[in-house]
């Protein structure tokens, strides 16, 4: 599934992510069990850099239609080059509209 990342006050996303993957933590992480893996071949989509703003709270809206709100926990580069890494799900899925 693909996923587009924004602000909380902008409209255009700052990251796009080819590949998202959404996962569900045991019952030690009650308060925001979900975390997403994401995958991007080009991270940074607008000026914005994200790893600035990791301590921000983002808005990440899924290609399905369904948008929840995160915080950048970890980012990285794999073998191939590509952006890797995790966000924290911060309260529900908010459902497609």
């Amino acid at each position: 599934m693909k996923a587009m990342l924004y602000m909380l006050d902008g409209d255009d996303p700052i990251a796009m992510f080819d590949e998202v993957t959404i996962s569900e933590m045991n019952d030690n992480h009650k308060l925001s069990p979900f975390r997403i893996m994401y995958k991007s071949r080009q991270l940074n989509s607008s000026k914005v850099m994200l790893e600035l703003y990791r301590d921000n709270k983002m808005q990440l809206k899924l290609e399905d239609g369904r948008s929840c709100a995160v915080l950048l926990q970890h980012s990285s580069i794999d073998m191939q080059g590509n952006a890797v890494g995790v966000m924290r799900v911060l309260g529900d899925f908010q459902p497609a509209v």
